[in-house]
């Protein structure tokens, strides 16, 4: 785990650069979250909440973005609102994160390993190819093992993560075929700031380059970087299929979206007002997974027409580069990682 000093300088240098967030906010109009007292009638004072991503409009983490508003709209009588700006509008969502801890954000959309600079347990997330498939994934995250985790991630990063939007699996999106791990010799790809995925790739032989979402589509347009990484849905949404048209199936990592919080204001909020979030949050989960599934052939089929060339690959060696990864991982992080392909034999 990260030291406790080594946590609070980085919440420091949070602190300065959520300054700038604040000021921003205050240009845009955003509020963070006020009210939700219980009125004397018994139901909810009117509060205003933000939710912040950084994926497109016509995004299915938008569209749950948006059903979670109308769920909390209707459950609250009216009282209230989620306010909800996409594609990077309040920053990347390293710089949401840091407005979550200093209150002028509340909600981001995000995935837990995105987390791994507060705290090392975040990167139980980013070990590849951990799972045999979707099933052996949600064996894990249905499991008490998924609260096991969330619990300490929290208890060691003071985020709380609620929530759980099956992304389905991350593939490789090039501007060059990539067939094999041969191929991926030098390969400029972007991966998030997260030091499990820079390691992923350089062990498989790429060129990772952490940089924020919403300036790859650029990126790969001037050449920049030659590849992403991300769950096909991200790659049809964000237009990265126009100038990156090749896929490789990798599957090498299967993860969740959640609602990310800063467990303190959560714990802040009305017993009411948790309960509302808390069951409009269980029923986004539950359409988000359904529908990520369901929809996951059609974009293969859209990119397909839109003249995306697809590659199978071998499993077997693309985990060899990588098979050391778990036994160099944090203990807990190596336990639970053990824990997870115990369940594939």
């Amino acid at each position: 785990m990260k030291s406790s000093m080594t946590r609070r300088n980085g919440r420091r240098a949070s602190a300065l650069l959520g300054s700038v967030v604040i000021g921003a906010l205050a240009l845009t109009g955003c509020s963070s979250s006020t009210g939700g007292e219980a009125s004397a009638d018994g139901g909810i004072e009117p509060m205003t909440l933000t939710l912040g991503h950084a994926y497109a409009v016509d995004s299915l983490q938008h569209r749950a973005a948006e059903q979670l508003a109308e769920k909390l709209d209707k459950a609250s009588d009216g009282a209230i609102t989620l306010e909800v700006y996409p594609s990077a509008q309040m920053g990347s969502w390293e710089e949401m994160q840091e407005g979550l801890e200093i209150g002028s954000v509340d909600i981001v959309i995000e995935s837990l390993g995105s987390l791994e600079r507060y705290t090392d347990l975040a990167a139980i997330e980013g070990l590849p190819f951990l799972y045999e498939d979707a099933d052996h994934f949600f064996e894990v995250w249905d499991g008490e093992m998924a609260d096991e985790i969330l619990d300490a991630v929290r208890e060691d990063s003071g985020f709380k993560l609620v929530g759980d939007m099956y992304r389905g699996g991350r593939q490789l999106n090039s501007v060059r075929a990539i067939e094999s791990v041969s191929d991926l010799k030098g390969l400029k790809l972007r991966v998030p700031n997260q030091q499990t995925y820079i390691s992923t790739w350089n062990a498989l032989g790429a060129t990772p380059t952490p940089m924020a979402l919403n300036e790859v589509f650029s990126a790969m347009e001037q050449g920049a970087i030659e590849g992403q990484e991300n769950p096909i849905d991200v790659v049809r949404f964000s237009s990265f299929y126009e100038v990156a048209p090749f896929v490789t199936e990798t599957n090498h990592l299967f993860g969740n979206f959640h609602f990310q919080l800063w467990g303190d204001a959560f714990d802040a909020w009305p017993a009411e007002v948790q309960e509302v979030f808390l069951t409009a949050v269980d029923e986004v989960s539950a359409d988000y997974r359904a529908t990520s599934i369901s929809e996951a052939e059609a974009n293969k089929t859209f990119l397909e027409e839109a003249g995306v060339e697809f590659f199978e690959i071998d499993l077997a060696e693309w985990r060899k580069p990588v098979a050391g990864m778990v036994d160099e991982a944090n203990p807990t992080v190596k336990e639970w990682a053990e824990r997870i392909l115990a369940l594939r034999e």
